[in-house]
């Protein structure tokens, strides 16, 4: 099973990192994706982005499928919520601003307020709540479980929870966003740069457990054939750099976890094509819909 264990972490990290670059300025996205490893589909997961004003609300659902169905019973849900702080006026482009620093706050900052994340596998069901405070407070995170209905005699009562989760030092709980509000803060960084800011930056993130830097590198305009259509396209890599909370083995699965996302040029940057710079499962957008996209167990 250390193999599955392994496969889980990869296509964690790799759904994490594909959920970043979308466009800050866009409502109301509903979007869908197909991840495949080896040319065999391995999981499906939507995306949802819904603001409205100062305050946004996003969603993921994944749903494991054929193989790694059957080893793992993989199912996972995550809310995130808070609000968006809109750029000054004088970086808007309604005023002449000179400074270095205009060019780095020309998009939204996006702060998380609150998030949740559920998913269930072979062994139990589980949970992580994290509540991030007020701005410089560390975020507080808590976890527990639940035993999986017919598979009660492999769940570990020791781990029933609720459990507070404090590993991390404060000072890394600080100034951080959930997985999914990395979403929109990290696309800031891109348009920063497409408007004239550093080719790289920094967004910080913390999931409960572990706090992880997402480097983001603009590597160009590029034409790209996905699903058999050329398209046009921004490729961006990111690069996931373990901070703290982070076990060896685990440390040395992210070191190694580069991928190049091929973003459109369309206005809104989404995320057309994920792929490994070494390993990993690929991912494409393969729809998108007119509200929350349906994502079913393979059982339904």
């Amino acid at each position: 099973m250390k193999i599955y264990t392994r496969f889980y972490r990869s296509l964690w990290l790799c759904v994490l990192v594909a959920l970043l670059p979308l466009n800050a300025q866009a409502q109301n996205l509903y979007l869908r994706y197909e991840a495949k490893w080896g040319g065999f589909h391995v999981a499906d997961f939507a995306l949802s982005l819904i603001t409205d004003g100062d305050t946004f609300e996003n969603r993921f659902h994944l749903e494991s499928r054929g193989m790694t169905r059957y080893f793992t019973n993989l199912s996972a849900i995550a809310t995130s919520r808070g609000h968006v702080i809109s750029p000054p006026k004088a970086f808007n482009g309604t005023d002449s601003v000179g400074s270095a620093a205009a060019s780095m706050a020309l998009s939204e900052t996006y702060v998380a307020q609150t998030y949740r994340t559920e998913y269930t596998n072979k062994k139990h069901f589980r949970w992580v709540d994290i509540a991030f405070g007020n701005a410089g407070e560390a975020a507080k995170a808590v976890t527990g479980t639940a035993p999986t209905p017919g598979r009660e005699d492999r769940w570990n009562p020791a781990e029933k929870g609720p459990e507070v989760l404090e590993k991390v030092e404060p000072e890394f709980r600080t100034g951080v966003n959930d997985p999914i509000t990395l979403i929109p803060q990290i696309i800031s960084i891109v348009k920063a740069h497409l408007s004239g800011g550093p080719e790289t930056g920094i967004a910080k993130g913390f999931d409960g457990r572990r706090r992880f830097d997402m480097e983001i590198t603009h590597l160009g305009a590029v034409k790209r054939t996905v699903a058999g259509v050329l398209h046009e396209t921004y490729r961006v890599r990111v690069t996931p750099n373990p901070v703290a909370g982070f076990k060896n083995k685990h440390k040395t699965l992210w070191n190694n976890s580069q991928y190049d996302f091929y973003l459109s040029r369309d206005g809104r940057f989404a995320p057309l094509q994920i792929v490994p710079v070494n390993h990993g499962p690929v991912l494409t957008m393969v729809a998108e819909c007119s509200q929350e996209c349906e994502i079913k167990a393979e059982e339904d």
